[in-house]
């Protein structure tokens, strides 16, 4: 502050007024000290309606991801007790985690020294051209919570942006005490946190040692306080599974044909393959040692057994001729021996590391390993290997509108999905398999039911009855007047219940008549580039025909880029699949009666059984042409994504 200004404003002293007396001087600290007061009397009101940060007008902010630049529009923001404006700008951005946009407001006095029209512009006066009060000055702009910024500058955040994702900012103003009241109201009413509309989730594919999700748009009232989204909101989760070690894991080997044995471990997925450790039969050539009955180390290690000594037609007999000890031949019984520096054949079996190539559950074994090599039939095969331990994943809301993973405990079966923090809303359960399929989702938020769902309900719940009523005075009949009477079938032909389950019928029952049946076949209208309506023509319904004054809408001709038309073909995907075993549920849609037989029917029905939403198991292939229109000459196509997913990368239109 100046050194001259003085100012003695204190909130704790309850200063109403400041009561100026005559015949007493007016002090320059008393005029500071009624500006001061009058402020925080308004800020006081303002703050009861408003936070700090609140966006009054304005202030849009957009992504552009490619560039990694935020665009935040001119706006109105509230600081410090009072509504100030602050000027577009451009952010630069990262993208990889929670990024925070707001306001660099900065502080800074003013003199005559810096602003001469701050000097006694009153002419003819004895202070004229005098300096007189000085000026404070409060300057606003958009900037990044990460920014260096001047001193004297304090940030005021008012965006939070995820992942590149703006979070929805609820719009002023927002009375605390109503807003507590509608929150505390909602809680009591409805249980709490719960799903409005959307925010299912769905998996888009593992890239980079990350899971990509998908949010879909929708809103949602958490402890009574409303998160919306308004577009669908793409979230990422590191592939972290837990590994497992499982050691000598037995299997007995049995060869089919073909001399190979699939082995299938007990558990999968299966992440690395350490050891594979089998019984191996091999038939190797030794050379005598130049001491007359001593010892001859056989080639490989672990030797289990030796199964035959030859040399030419000559066998040697083991216990007789020649000992196994500490993996050696023994030649000091005196029996009959090869000579000395000659070879001589050794069968013998052994353990042996093998090396294989696994896939998600197991491995191929061959039993020939090598010319002279082959696994013992019937022999303990034993693996050393890491597997992929299953756990299930909460994906969660939280009050902050940020969509976070809660790992589950892994086990080796039927993992169980951790519970949801208080005020948490939980959105879906990802069970993680870790295996090429994709995990599964199931959404488990709490769906808000409206008064209309409630009234149906109570409908279905009478409709309910009444069927129940029917069922029993059906069941009553038949059961005095069966379908079969002295050897004698009758079907009255009300339903297909008593014809044979096991044969496709190729007549149809409608309306008690067995008649022919009738095939339908539904026809699409094929990929059509414009809306397909019924011949229709336009009427005026308002008219404008008096005018009072004209502008110009744009005096300037400032126009900006044309944005590039896309064209999606097909834009939308109707997939529906009917399985039909009889004929009856279609002829009767069609049939109103035939021959002598007349049926007048008039029948309208307005009833909603159920809404079931699941993921599909498997979806179809479908291709889908884009049409980019609108590019001038030259201009070059950067990137195509579509629903998070870059097509085509240095395209030249």
């Amino acid at each position: 502050m100046l050194k001259d200004y003085y100012e003695k404003f204190n909130p704790q002293q309850r200063y109403e007024q400041l009561l100026f007396r005559a015949s007493k001087g007016l002090q320059s600290r008393e005029l500071n000290d009624l500006q001061l007061q009058m402020q925080h009397q308004v800020k006081g009101i303002a703050d009861v309606m408003f936070k700090e940060g609140d966006v009054v007008a304005g202030g849009a902010v957009a992504v552009n991801r490619a560039e990694k630049v935020a665009q935040v529009a001119s706006g109105k923001v509230y600081l410090r007790g009072a509504v100030r404006e602050i000027p577009s700008a451009s952010i630069a951005l990262t993208l990889n985690d929670s990024e925070v946009l707001g306001v660099w407001l900065t502080e800074r006095i003013v003199t005559e020294l810096d602003d001469p029209a701050l000097r006694d512009p009153a002419v003819g006066a004895h202070n004229f051209d005098e300096p007189g009060a000085a000026r404070l000055q409060l300057t606003g702009r958009w900037g990044h919570s990460a920014d260096a910024d001047t001193e004297g500058s304090a940030f005021y955040p008012v965006h939070r942006i995820e992942n590149g994702v703006v979070l929805i900012k609820q719009p002023p103003p927002q009375l605390d005490s109503v807003s507590q009241a509608l929150a505390r109201y909602d809680r009591e009413a409805n249980g709490g946190s719960y799903l409005v509309s959307g925010m299912a989730l769905s998996y888009r594919g593992l890239r980079d040692g990350y899971q990509h999700f998908s949010v879909q748009e929708g809103k949602a009232h958490l402890q009574g306080f409303e998160i919306a989204f308004n577009t669908a909101r793409p979230v990422t989760f590191p592939y972290d599974p837990e590994q497992a070690q499982v050691n000598e894991e037995p299997k007995s080997f049995v060869a089919n044909n073909n001399g190979e044995m699939r082995i299938d471990l007990d558990f999968s997925p299966i992440s690395e393959i350490t050891q594979v450790n089998a019984t191996v039969q091999r038939q190797a050539q030794h050379t005598r040692g130049q001491i007359q009955g001593g010892e001859d180390l056989l080639v490989d290690n672990a030797v289990i057994e030796v199964l035959k000594v030859t040399q030419g037609d000559k066998t040697y007999r083991q216990g007789i001729d020649f000992l196994f000890v500490r993996n050696h031949i023994s030649w000091q019984l005196g029996g009959e021996e090869p000579a000395t520096g000659s070879s001589y054949e050794v069968l013998y079996t052994f353990r042996k590391q093998l090396t294989v190539e696994h896939d998600e559950k197991g491995f191929v074994l061959k039993q020939q390993q090598s010319a002279n090599e082959a696994i013992v039939a019937n022999s303990l095969v034993t693996v050393h290997y890491r597997w992929l331990m299953p756990r299930k994943d909460l994906i969660v809301l939280t009050p902050s509108g940020h969509i976070e993973r809660l790992k589950g405990l892994s086990v080796k079966e039927q993992p169980i999905a951790p519970s949801a923090p208080n005020g948490h809303l939980p959105l879906a359960v990802v069970t993680q398999g870790f295996t090429q399929v994709a995990p599964e989702i199931r959404n488990v938020a709490i769906q808000a039911v409206t008064m209309a769902d409630m009234a149906q309900m109570q409908s279905q719940i009478a409709d309910l009855y009444q069927l129940l009523a029917i069922e029993r005075l059906r069941n009553d009949a038949n059961a005095q007047d069966p379908a079969s009477k002295y050897g004698v079938f009758v079907d009255p032909f009300l339903d297909d219940d008593m014809r044979d389950q096991g044969l496709v019928q190729s007549a149809a029952i409608v309306n008690g008549e067995l008649q022919l049946p009738m095939t339908v076949s539904v026809q699409a209208l094929g990929n059509n580039t414009s809306p397909i309506t019924l011949p229709f023509e336009l009427e005026d319904v308002l008219v404008q025909d008096r005018q009072t004054g004209s502008m110009k809408i744009n005096p300037y001709q400032a126009f900006a880029p044309i944005p590039a038309k896309v064209t999606l073909t097909p834009s939308v995907d109707h997939w529906t699949e009917t399985t039909q075993k009889w004929s009856s549920p279609i002829t009767a849609r069609f049939t109103r009666g035939s021959g002598r037989v007349q049926r007048i029917i008039e029948e309208v029905s307005v009833e909603r059984v159920g809404v079931a939403t699941r993921s599909a198991e498997f979806l179809r292939p479908r291709d889908v042409t884009f049409r980019v229109e609108g590019f001038g000459p030259n201009e070059e196509l950067a990137a195509l994504i579509f629903d998070g997913t870059d097509i085509i990368e240095g395209a030249s239109v």
